[in-house]
């Protein structure tokens, strides 16, 4: 299978590497993992502590087939934004890992074409993003979409959907919940026990909530009239409430607290060494 490689900005405009576009990029080298491992000494035997991901770098090679016209294309593009970029790679599957861009070469054109070396600073581990439709009141039969991202549709007043988290650590998860509500609830169990609980105090008919447990953007916000209301103080405190998953099996469930065509949104994050 064919690799392929592109940049998205925060604005959600793009840069392929491909032939289309007449610039290549080959080469690469830094997609894997290193790890600082720390360790405490008892005598001869070494006890592992605790796991950190060091900021590292991915290089690259690219070629400009129209020299310096589409080095000038690539410039253009950075000049939008060269900071806080998704780098996506696809191959039997898709993920990106956020990255800067901390150089950029230029050199002279040979054959008609400009060859440049790129390096970028890898901020975060690989992510594999999925989505979890949990839908109460707008289906007769439950339906199960053979998507390698699982989209579950259920009637039923306490919805639940089993999936598997993969990854190195814990998954992140931004939920939407869109209908009408009494104090929900998004409750994860492992197993048969809760293990995370997501609880709101709040009534509302036809809202919008959103809950983000991504590490640099956590937020609990409720959208009303075109506007973005902050609901962290509605949340129940003796609870969770910004979920996150571990790797392995877990169950799902939807409490909208009443009867009636609910849908809860549940974006997953999934972090991978590579």
């Amino acid at each position: 299978m064919i690799r392929k490689f592109y940049l998205e900005n925060t604005n959600g405009q793009q840069f392929h590497f491909k032939y289309s576009t007449g610039v290549l990029l080959s080469n690469i080298e830094g997609l894997g993992f290193v790890l600082d491992l720390s360790y405490l000494k008892y005598d001869h035997i070494h006890k592992f502590v605790k796991k950190d991901l060091p900021l590292l770098e991915i290089s690259a090679t690219l070629t400009f087939l129209s020299s310096y016209e589409g080095y000038q294309s690539l410039i253009d593009y950075l000049n939008l934004e060269n900071e806080n970029l998704k780098l996506y790679y696809e191959s039997f599957d898709m993920k990106y890992v956020y990255v800067d861009v901390a150089s950029l070469s230029k050199s002279e054109i040979k054959d008609g074409t400009l060859t440049s070396e790129i390096i970028f600073n890898k901020k975060s581990y690989w992510i594999k993003e999925r989505l979890i439709l949990m839908e109460i009141g707008l289906s007769q039969t439950g339906k199960v979409y053979p998507y390698s991202y699982a989209y579950h549709y259920q009637n039923t007043i306490s919805n639940q959907t089993q999936l598997k988290i993969g990854g190195s650590i814990k998954a992140s998860t931004k939920l939407e919940i869109i209908g009408s509500i009494d104090h929900p609830e998004v409750i994860v169990t492992r197993l048969g026990k809760i293990v995370n609980t997501l609880k709101l105090n709040i009534t509302k008919n036809n809202t919008k909530l959103i809950i983000s447990s991504i590490p640099d953007d956590q937020y609990m916000h409720l959208e009303e009239n075109n506007q973005i209301i902050d609901i962290y103080a509605n949340q129940d405190f003796t609870k969770d409430n910004f979920l996150y998953l571990d790797p392995g099996d877990l169950t799902l469930e939807f409490r909208p607290g009443v009867i009636g065509e609910n849908l809860c949104k549940v974006h997953i994050y999934e972090y991978h060494l590579g």
